[in-house]
């Protein structure tokens, strides 16, 4: 009787010990950046959380489901935080969602699971990666016979964006080469950060440190990692 008794108690405390680990890391501190890990397969975790640090005074809550934000007592809006968005190896975007699941906790979901909405639920090529996607960014043209200098004026695309001044305007630079991306970003008002990865010739953008869209103090660094 005393030995299953033992026995019971060192399982008890074996899962106790198993469980604390993955609970621990669960969700990281939120620096700015919400970028979850790559996804290889069906068989990684669609939900993702980190922790936001708040100080007196403040509250997290959902604005929608792609928006938080971090509140004042007297209601205004300290910090916004949006969805990182997500895409997979053929550059189909894989829908994502932000809820507030804690009082200071905010759980992504990367829907990989669900295939792709787009085209009647296909599944995603792996891996899917933070960044959005890109597919559907081509326009094609036809011109008949040998065009004029004011044919092609009508269909080339006008100049890239070029951001206020003051502002660092981050650009989307997946699939880019580094000197398109550090060419892109100085149009944007913004600098080119830490490459990571092995340059190559044909070396592209796989991940940026900084999510496209957001608005920065210019002279803001975006550091990218390179893949083939």
């Amino acid at each position: 009787m005393r030995r299953a008794l033992i026995a019971a108690v060192v399982a008890v405390l074996g899962c106790a010990v198993w469980a604390a680990p993955a609970s621990a890391s669960a969700c990281p501190p939120y620096d700015g950046l919400m970028q979850f890990p790559d996804i290889h397969s069906a068989a990684d975790p669609e939900d993702y959380c980190w922790e936001v640090e708040l100080h007196e005074g403040q509250e997290l809550r959902q604005i929608d489901d792609q928006h938080a934000a971090v509140y004042y007592e007297d209601e205004h809006i300290g910090m916004t935080i949006a969805a990182e968005q997500a895409h997979d190896a053929d550059g189909s975007s894989v829908p994502t969602t932000l809820a507030v699941t804690g009082e200071d906790i905010v759980t992504l979901t990367v829907h990989h699971l669900e295939g792709n909405p787009a085209v009647g639920g296909a599944s995603f090529v792996y891996p899917i990666i933070a960044g959005e996607g890109w597919e559907g960014g081509f326009e094609s043209h036809e011109i008949e016979g040998p065009p004029d200098e004011a044919a092609l004026r009508k269909v080339v695309p006008a100049p890239p964006f070029e951001s206020a001044a003051g502002v660092c305007l981050v650009p989307n630079l997946i699939g880019k080469s580094v000197q398109a991306s550090r060419t892109i970003l100085q149009k944007r008002g913004c600098h080119l950060g830490p490459v990571h990865g092995s340059r190559s010739k044909s070396a592209h953008v796989v991940r940026q440190y900084r999510q496209a869209g957001k608005s920065l103090p210019a002279g803001t660094e975006v550091g990218i990692k390179l893949g083939a």
